[in-house]
């Protein structure tokens, strides 16, 4: 029986799990993104077939526009990271690392914020890539995703998602020396 780690919103933690067990999964859910490390090192090694992110429970602070957006994507986006990193040693090899992204407030929220959210999440898909080096493949949905098109995006049965492709050693090394050099050259 598959095995799959699903965390975010509980309400569409356990929609999406419903429907992972509807398909024969057996799963484990994780209100807070900060609780993955726990439920993974109980899990231990090559215990899941899956991880499916959804957006998390979050609530934007600060007084400006500035400190809100700051806040939404130094705590809120970028607090994605460490949960997929206490993941990957509890994925299989050719587990699929399935990403659901937030949503800002509409005062917040415009096509560069989307952009950018779009674009930490597939530097964080490609960085979880180069460190399982074991075929793990990554998906992204958007926020408007149903929890059946998350659930079978995470099992590998919804024909109209893509996966990242799997990152090679060369790749990797390639897209680690741009995102350093666009580092370099911006500080």
């Amino acid at each position: 029986m598959p095995r799959y780690l699903v965390s975010g919103i509980a309400e569409l933690v356990s929609a999406v799990a419903a429907v992972l067990r509807e398909h024969d999964a057996e799963v484990v859910t994780v209100d807070d993104i900060a609780d993955v490390p726990g439920a993974c090192s109980a899990a231990g090694p090559d215990a899941f077939d899956g991880y499916v992110q959804l957006p998390a429970t979050f609530t934007v602070e600060g007084d400006t526009a500035v400190a809100r957006v700051h806040h939404f994507f130094g705590e809120g986006v970028l607090a994605r990271f460490p949960a997929v990193e206490a993941a990957l040693p509890s994925l299989k090899p050719g587990a699929r690392l399935t990403f659901v992204t937030g949503v800002l407030p509409g005062d917040l929220s415009t096509e560069d914020d989307v952009a950018a959210r779009a674009a930490l999440v597939r530097i964080l898909g490609q960085a979880a890539q180069a460190d399982a080096a074991n075929g793990l493949r990554v998906c992204t949905l958007s926020s408007g995703a149903t929890p059946k098109e998350i659930a079978l995006t995470a099992l590998g049965r919804n024909p109209d998602t893509r996966s990242f492709a799997t990152a090679s050693e060369e790749s990797y090394a390639e897209w680690r020396m741009e995102l350093l050099g666009v580092m370099w050259a911006e500080t």
